[in-house]
């Protein structure tokens, strides 16, 4: 099997569920929105990853068109994801702790950012341009632009390409913990969170040559891909809840609970830091 074969194979597999999930987007079915971003992600982490498999002259151009599809999906699940927890953390305060229409104001504010986000998706999908991405995608597999290496055993190559992301994750920790204790500690988490993500889907294009080792170091890297996603969401919950707090003084209503959420909030992101920083003593070294 050569490396080729495994890369090409993984990437079907995405555009598949890409193409899947585009009527349902369509539709605003359930989890639609996240399942579409995620295929469009882990293509666009696919050719970066494997740009030693696939001619970077083909392959760039769609690396960026992925991004820009995976941003306008990322902006309505984002805002579907945050009203989740602002709705979950507000459930949990005692009913004397929530004062004014705390409730309402969440609904309509993060309602109104999922619909505006949704009708951009879906306005994009009736462009030129989201076609166009997906003739291209169609062609890249249909005649794909093989480099030298990509003929080279699978196990071997596929094997480098991880290596080079654990290195990537290894690198951004290295600056995350320099950060620790400024105000660029949490941009500095996020982007070590974004290296997570694309190490595990690495993994995962590794599962079929690798097995174990790719499973242990996929599971690995999910899990601070989670933790460090908490720290984010918390972090962008922060500034929305501290956004709402001014509103509400500006409209005479009382903006307590706001700042009690965020409160909470941000003993949630302490203890999402505290935590990735233990479980990394125990991260993998090598693949």
């Amino acid at each position: 099997m050569s490396a080729a074969d495994v890369v090409l194979s993984y990437l079907r597999t995405q555009m598949d569920l890409l193409k899947t999930q585009d009527p349902r987007v369509r539709q605003d079915a359930p989890d639609a929105v996240h399942q579409m971003r995620v295929a469009t992600r882990r293509l666009r982490s696919a050719l970066a990853t494997h740009r030693r498999v696939l001619d970077r002259v083909r392959t760039d151009p769609i690396r960026e068109e992925l991004t820009w599809l995976a941003g306008l999906l990322g902006d309505a699940r984002d805002a579907e994801v945050l009203h989740e927890r602002l709705r979950s953390l507000l459930g949990e305060e005692p009913v004397d702790l929530v004062l004014g229409p705390v409730h309402q104001r969440l609904d309509v504010e993060l309602g109104s950012a999922y619909k505006t986000a949704h009708d951009k998706v879906l306005k994009a999908l009736e462009q030129k341009r989201y076609f166009r991405l997906l003739d291209a995608l169609e062609g890249l597999l249909a005649d794909p632009p093989l480099t030298q290496e990509a003929h080279q055993p699978a196990k071997a190559v596929i094997a480098r390409s991880v290596g080079r992301d654990l290195k990537r994750v290894r690198r951004a920790v290295k600056e995350a913990k320099r950060a620790r204790g400024t105000d660029f500690a949490d941009a500095a988490l996020h982007e070590a969170r974004k290296t997570a993500k694309r190490l595990r889907y690495a993994c995962e294009v590794a599962a079929p040559v690798s097995g174990k080792r790719a499973a242990k170091l996929e599971k690995a890297a999910h899990g601070m891909q989670q933790v460090l996603g908490d720290h984010q969401d918390s972090f962008v919950a922060r500034q929305l809840l501290r956004k709402m707090g001014a509103e509400a003084f500006g409209q005479h209503e009382n903006g307590f609970s706001y700042g009690r959420l965020h409160a909470l909030e941000e003993a949630r992101a302490a203890r999402s830091a505290r935590k990735f920083w233990r479980h990394w003593k125990r991260f993998p070294t090598t693949f």
